[in-house]
């Protein structure tokens, strides 16, 4: 059990370093489209911060 679980991580490191290389290189995607995707990700995440606050200040209200 003890070998198995040393075997697993011998074999997990260099396949996740493999996996990492190729996930950060333009293989996938590029750069430019990880910037442009994290925009869209940053403007939705602000927007149902937004929505959110509007939503507890409406509560609030209602019961004041």
């Amino acid at each position: 059990m003890i070998l198995a679980f040393f075997t697993g991580v011998i074999v997990a490191i260099p396949t996740s370093l493999i996996v990492m290389k190729f996930l950060n290189s333009s293989l996938f995607i590029n750069n430019q489209e990880l910037r442009h995707i994290n925009e869209k990700i940053s403007i939705l995440i602000n927007q149902l911060d937004d929505y959110r606050e509007e939503r507890l200040a409406d509560k609030n209200n209602q019961f004041n």
